[in-house]
């Protein structure tokens, strides 16, 4: 665990942890479901606190959160692994899914103290801390997207106008189709 956590630093020790596949293929399932279940706590307090989908109880907006989150998760990777399979790509799935993984774990580590705060915490910082939570979760992701560029770039030789539609096809339009349903929450 400790090696997977300096990974996020060193990227070099990135290919050690995908050399040792199966202590990283157990290890990857129980982080899976924690960061699912981390990001669908957060998500759910924050959109209660911009009052979003107050219809809904804390429990039945984590239900639907998570249940999104899995269907787009693996909407996402069915559709990476068919993109890998078809370009001959897979070490370069690899990476990605690994850096997905590390990313976002690194991210729930901030963001589960964020959580508690803002459910827990004295109401005057609630909101505060979970605003910030908002920008450190959008900080990483766009870390995430420039790691993974930058990787396939350096490491695996893939153009430059290939990384451009991979971060405007993969990770920008689905935020924007995203933020459309969400904010039509607000319209009607």
């Amino acid at each position: 665990m400790q090696l997977f956590f300096r990974s996020f630093l060193n990227t070099n020790l990135v290919d050690q942890q995908l050399r040792q596949e199966r202590a990283f293929s157990r290890l990857a399932i129980f982080l899976f479901i924690l960061v699912m279940m981390i990001i669908a706590t957060y998500l759910t307090l924050y959109f209660h606190e911009i009052d979003l989908f107050l219809d809904f109880s804390f429990i039945g907006l984590f239900t639907g959160v998570i249940v999104s989150l899995a269907i787009l998760t693996t909407f996402r990777v069915a559709l990476y692994s068919l993109l890998a399979w078809l370009f001959n790509l897979e070490a370069l799935q690899q990476h990605h899914t690994f850096h997905w993984l590390l990313n976002n774990v690194v991210l729930c580590s901030i963001i589960l103290p964020v959580s508690i705060v803002g459910f827990y915490g004295p109401t005057i910082i609630q909101s505060v801390f979970l605003q910030a939570g908002f920008w450190v979760i959008i900080t990483f992701y766009v870390i995430r997207i420039l790691r993974i560029a930058y990787i396939s770039s350096t490491d695996f030789r893939v153009p430059l106008a290939y990384n451009f539609l991979y971060i405007c096809a993969l990770e920008i339009l689905p935020l924007l189709v995203i933020a459309t349903v969400i904010s039509r929450q607000f319209v009607g």
